[in-house]
């Protein structure tokens, strides 16, 4: 056997090999042509039968129905009939269904209305595919349709721009327009005739600003209902839509009244609101009335501790908040201070034996302060005042008293007291 050392020889043997076979098999064409073309049918046959038993087709209707279209309508004339949705049915290869299942490809089914001027007539659907391979189609159920030609009609008609949905608080709607007022429809005389205006829905839901936009007509009865098998011309303007602030916002203090007097020698030290203040909104008119809202009454009458309690916050008609509707108000009261003079007779402690004491004042004068509720309970002998003679001998001496205070009051002297007293014996 011939080695070939080089991949050019390699090359340069496999071009005669090949040009030899090609040679031969012109060569046989020639002479047997019946015998090629027998064998290439039955190649065909063959591989038919292998496609087949592999990946069978499968005939049945597609899942979905169309929607017929009209193709072609007669100058003057117009489809016044809803055309009815068919039924498709395909052929198409067992594994090519997948894809048919799951939308891929495009189906059209449509009516040609060329030539066709009877007032109603049976046409045949026809069904056109794209974007999809190895698809057949077997025929529609049904196969034929019925169609209602009348004649051609176009008026004009108003254009009506319809909000749809709602501004939030404190917004409302302004000027409404369009780019057109009048717009033509064209249709059959029987739908013509039941068309009163062009539709322009526009959502304004949640809008706090002015909006421009381009939006669908839809062609409408007088009942509101949407008149199909018409043309609006144009199908589409501009629609403008002003939005305009209805409220305002407002900061008001709360306030409460207080009713009613403390009990005797009591005061009102302290009152506090909380919150002191809460935002509203409402409308100019409602907030040009208002400089604060005012709580329910609170009565301290012949109360003698602190208090709190829970007030609800009542607004008036046209205003919001979105603040708690509840405040807290918390009255201190304190005893009011003040003063009582009285003279107390001074007691001798502490004497030695053998000695006689004579205070030279029977009676000390002072002044006592604290709370009135607690001075008013007080009296002389509520206030002992002693003269210690501890250490002291006979003579004359100036002692400075012990005053005894109950709880919660206090002497305030401008200078220490003295008190002479003379100690003689017995």
């Amino acid at each position: 056997m011939k080695q070939f050392n080089t991949t050019e020889e390699r090359i340069r043997n496999f071009v005669e090999i090949a040009q030899e076979t090609l040679l031969r098999s012109l060569r046989t064409i020639r002479g047997t042509p019946g015998l090629f073309l027998l064998s290439l049918g039955l190649s065909a046959a063959l591989w038919i039968f292998i496609t087949e038993e592999e990946n069978p087709t499968k005939i049945d209707e597609l899942s979905r129905p169309l929607n017929v279209q009209a193709f072609n309508v007669e100058p003057g004339l117009a489809v016044a009939n809803q055309l009815p949705s068919i039924e498709v049915v395909l052929a198409a290869p067992a594994d090519r269904w997948e894809e048919i299942e799951s939308g891929l490809g495009k189906f059209s089914a449509y009516v040609d209305l060329n030539g066709v001027t009877k007032r109603e007539q049976a046409v045949r659907v026809h069904v056109e595919t794209e974007g999809i391979r190895g698809v057949r189609v077997v025929g529609t159920i049904p196969e034929t349709i019925i169609v209602n030609l009348e004649d051609l009609e176009t008026i004009d008609i108003p254009v009506r721009v319809r909000p749809i949905g709602t501004t939030p608080f404190g917004y409302e709607l302004g000027d409404i327009s369009s780019t057109k007022n009048i717009v033509s429809v064209a249709g059959p005389a029987s739908l013509i005739n039941r068309v009163s205006d062009a539709v322009a829905d526009i959502n304004i839901t949640g809008l706090t600003l002015p909006i421009e936009q381009t939006v669908n007509l839809v062609p409408r009865g007088s009942g509101g209902g949407e008149i199909r098998g018409v043309s609006i011309d144009p199908p589409s303007l501009g629609v403008t839509i002003d939005i305009q602030r209805s409220t305002l916002s407002r900061t008001l203090p709360l306030k409460v009244n207080i009713t009613g007097d403390p009990s005797n020698g009591y005061r009102i030290s302290d009152i506090n609101v909380s919150p002191v203040a809460i935002a509203i909104e409402g409308t100019l008119s409602a907030l040009q009335q208002l400089d604060s809202l005012t709580l329910d009454e609170v009565d301290v009458k012949g109360i003698r501790n602190n208090i709190t309690k829970e007030l609800p916050i009542e607004l008036p008609e046209g205003v919001i908040t979105l603040d708690p509707l509840e405040a807290t108000v918390s009255v201190q009261v304190t005893a009011i201070q003040g003063s009582v003079s009285f003279g107390v007779s001074p007691q001798i402690v502490n004497l030695k034996s053998g000695l006689i004491a004579t205070p030279q004042s029977l009676v000390v004068p002072i002044t006592i302060y604290g709370p009135l509720p607690l001075l008013n309970t007080l009296s002389p002998d509520a206030v002992p005042i002693n003269l210690d003679m501890a250490g002291f001998s006979a003579g004359i001496h100036k002692i400075e008293p012990t005053i005894i205070l109950p709880p919660g009051v206090k002497v305030e002297p401008l200078q220490p007291i003295l008190v002479s007293v003379i100690l003689s014996a017995r």
